[in-house]
């Protein structure tokens, strides 16, 4: 089962600072109105936000009841979409949460409204994220989402999105990518000013964080989580927050601390019947006293969260990974090894069949296996699942070598300080404003010393505001100067580090004696060989294009030539490039952006489209900029060009560039990218 982060949902700012007692006394006077819906829901909400979720179910189906009496369908879909999310905590009737999507989301087209409709698919997507049948609808339905929320303008739920398309590329290992979406949905959300949607989007970036081992970022993201917690008093926050920093402490191996952190998550679990998130806290508890070798005690949570994990959630197809590790380990430890082989051998099979597959569970299980079988006299099957111990382990091991290389390159300090000084000259103008008018309420008083006062007030703002503006520009320099020093670093490490690793596994493979294999084991050292050298290609064309010096020195058409006849040498298949003379030098930043899309896209050519030959077309006039990249292959399926998350990654960079993305292809006639920017 995937890792389980924080989602939570966001609610009005008008009520963010009211508990619901104080809100039920605003019903009491209140007619029957749409007002009144409204406020039904948000005592509903703030009851939930309390851990009440008994009352805020009474309170959300009065708000319904009332919405359907008024022919009110918004207020409607606002209650059933709560109801949702109540029932996203346990997982125990979504017969009944499917009905209310359904409802609410020919509500949200009838009316129409573009955001409640976005908010349908977006809880939809987040419930079938939970289970392994209905994982290949989740990108869809995130996409469906983002659009309609674009086209309402709707920066705070453009940022959920974004944010659970995080959680999700979190899944498949790719933190960098992660922490890189989930910054862009924070930047939206404080754009809007929404401390209720930040109140979800900054602990799930401080469990980003915790997962690359930067623990300082991470516990800073808590520390901001717990005082929005504070302040909204909403206990399954602050349980969240707990239980995160129990995970820190467990990994830096202070279990005694570790556990007092999970028991005291745990209660407020208890208290609120959170039915999805107490199981998994009493597994870490199992887990932590596992650690320290107290078995009783981590068979006797551990048990107690596999019950009920079974009892109340809605689901036969999926098992909690915690607890099957947990029964693993424990039973590895009383010798009890046939036991051990039962509970891994199951885990094996759902981690398999989650997508994507679940690596670091498989690899415990694996191990759990060979051990087991080497202590039972079996060294044939012990051998076979310690090699695929070694195979998951390294593949986790290089992955997260290479996530933690890139998400150091991340810049959101950068871009803080740049919004900070941007923010101060919004403020200095807005005071400019205020200020002028209220002098020119007083002019027929004060006369010309006014009017003065205004011009020399004017003027020592204008000034002000000039050298706010000189150090934004130093700041977007000082970060575009840092990504390049970054660029080289991270091409030098993957030149010098992992590619010398990668000739060794060459040479090892190829010095192997081969005559004594037989047929089997001879082809897959065959594959293994042609593996390596696909890597070890692949990284060399990586680190010496990330940065090259043709690029800084002679600009995009000169480093582009450099690169086709790179990739023509090097490749099977036949690249030209067709450029406008002459082509002037751009602002670095875009060149640089230019550059990465390309490489982009010839590498998803060179993977995936099996071309023979393939065009890169640079032109321009006065007043744009025209890059194409087509080719002779098979074209691009439909759901990558609709739906891809490594095409949405393409879309931002165009964005980043306020270009323009057009796509054309058709089955065995080849694709054409275009991307046009103005200049």
């Amino acid at each position: 089962m995937k890792k389980w982060l924080f989602c939570i949902w966001w609610f009005s700012l008008a009520a963010q600072a009211q508990k619901a007692d104080s809100l039920v006394g605003v019903l009491k006077k209140a007619p029957r109105d749409t007002n009144k819906v409204n406020t039904l829901f948000e005592v509903g909400r703030a009851y939930w936000r309390e851990g009440n979720d008994s009352l805020a179910r009474l309170y959300c189906d009065q708000s319904i009841a009332l919405a359907q009496q008024l022919h009110y369908p918004r207020g409607e879909v606002k209650a059933r979409l709560q109801l949702v999310r109540i029932e996203f905590e346990y997982l125990t009737d979504l017969k009944t949460a499917y009905a209310h999507l359904d409802i609410a989301l020919k509500n949200a087209q009838s009316i129409p409204d573009k955001s409640l409709e976005g908010q349908v698919y977006l809880r939809r997507a987040q419930l079938y994220e939970s289970f392994f049948e209905k994982q290949s609808q989740v990108n869809p339905l995130l996409n469906k989402a983002l659009r309609l929320f674009i086209e309402a303008n709707d920066l705070v739920w453009q940022g959920t999105v974004y944010a659970e398309m995080a959680t999700l590329l979190t899944n498949e290992g790719k933190y960098a990518e992660a922490v890189d979406l989930m910054l862009k949905a924070r930047r939206l959300q404080e754009k809007a000013n929404d401390i209720n949607a930040l109140r979800s989007t900054i602990p799930n970036l401080g469990t980003f964080y915790a997962s690359l081992g930067r623990y300082k970022d991470a516990l800073q993201c808590y520390k901001d989580a717990e005082k929005i917690a504070d302040k909204l008093n909403d206990l399954r926050l602050r349980a969240y927050v707990i239980g995160q920093r129990a995970d820190i402490h467990e990994k830096q191996k202070q279990y005694p601390e570790a556990l007092k952190a999970f028991q005291e998550a745990a209660k407020i679990h208890e208290m609120t019947r959170s039915t999805q998130w107490l199981p998994r806290t009493y597994g870490r508890i199992g887990g932590v006293y596992f650690q320290l070798k107290d078995y009783k005690k981590a068979l006797y949570y551990t048990t107690i969260a596999d019950s009920v994990y079974k009892n109340e959630i809605d689901s036969k197809e999926s098992l909690e990974h915690v607890c099957q590790i947990n029964f693993g380990n424990i039973f590895l430890a009383q010798k009890q090894y046939d036991k051990v082989i039962k509970y891994a051998t199951a885990g094996i099979e759902w981690a398999s069949s989650s997508q994507p597959p679940l690596r670091r569970e498989l690899a415990e299980y694996h191990r759990q296996l060979a051990e087991a079988y080497t202590h039972l006299g079996k060294p044939a099957l012990a051998l076979g699942h310690f090699k695929q111990f070694k195979s998951e382990s390294d593949s986790l091991i290089n992955n997260e070598v290479l996530q933690k290389t890139m998400v150091s390159s991340m810049t959101y300090d950068f871009e803080k300080k740049q919004q900070g000084n941007k923010l101060r000259i919004q403020t200095l103008e807005n005071e400019k404003l205020t200020q002028t008018r209220n002098i020119l309420l007083g002019l027929s008083a004060i006369g010309l010393l006014g009017l003065a006062f205004v011009l020399w007030y004017n003027r020592r703002l204008k000034l002000k505001n000039q050298e706010l503006s000189r150090k934004n520009r130093e700041i977007e320099e000082a970060l575009f100067k840092g990504q390049k020093i970054e660029r080289k670093r991270v091409a030098s490490e993957l030149h010098d580090n992992l590619n010398t690793k990668l000739a060794a596994l060459r040479w090892h493979l190829e010095a192997m004696q081969t005559d004594e294999l037989n047929g089997f084991n001879q082809k897959i050292h065959d594959k293994l060989l042609e593996m390596a050298n696909d890597v070890y290609a692949d990284v060399r064309l990586i680190s010496h294009n990330m940065l090259p010096a043709e690029l800084e020195t002679h600009g995009l058409a000169s480093a582009l030539q450099k690169l086709v006849e790179k990739l023509t040498i090097n490749t099977k298949t036949q690249f030209h490039l067709v450029v406008t003379n002459p082509f002037p030098r751009l602002p670095s930043s875009v060149e640089h952006q230019l550059y990465t899309i390309v490489l982009e896209l010839v590498n998803n050519v060179i993977k995936h489209a099996q071309a023979t030959e393939v065009w890169l077309s640079l032109s321009h006039n006065e007043n744009q900029l025209s890059l194409t990249v087509s080719d002779d292959g098979i074209g691009m399926p439909q759901e990558i060009h609709s739906d891809g998350m490594g095409m949405q990654n393409l879309k931002n960079r165009v964005e980043t560039l306020q270009g323009v993305l057009r796509i054309e292809s058709e089955p065995r006639k080849g694709t054409k990218v275009s991307v046009t920017i103005q200049l």
